[in-house]
């Protein structure tokens, strides 16, 4: 079985330069992908449905991305 790899282009990062930082991505589809820290659903008392998750990342990241939109 082939697995198809999905295409990512930086939009907003941290710009760090010691290994993987939280980003923010658009993919080959047009929709946005976040690395991040994981949130802890609980703690956050948020309720995920199954096949989700949360991540936090800085604001100026984000705010990065927005405006390479």
């Amino acid at each position: 079985m082939k697995v198809h790899v999905m295409a990512l282009r930086l939009i907003g990062g941290s710009g760090c330069g010691n290994g993987p930082c939280p980003a923010v991505y658009e993919t080959e589809n047009g929709t946005i992908v976040v690395q991040g820290f994981v949130v802890d659903p609980e703690r956050a008392e948020l309720v995920l449905p199954p096949g989700e998750g949360a991540v936090e990342i800085p604001r100026y990241i984000l705010e990065r991305a927005l405006a390479a939109g």
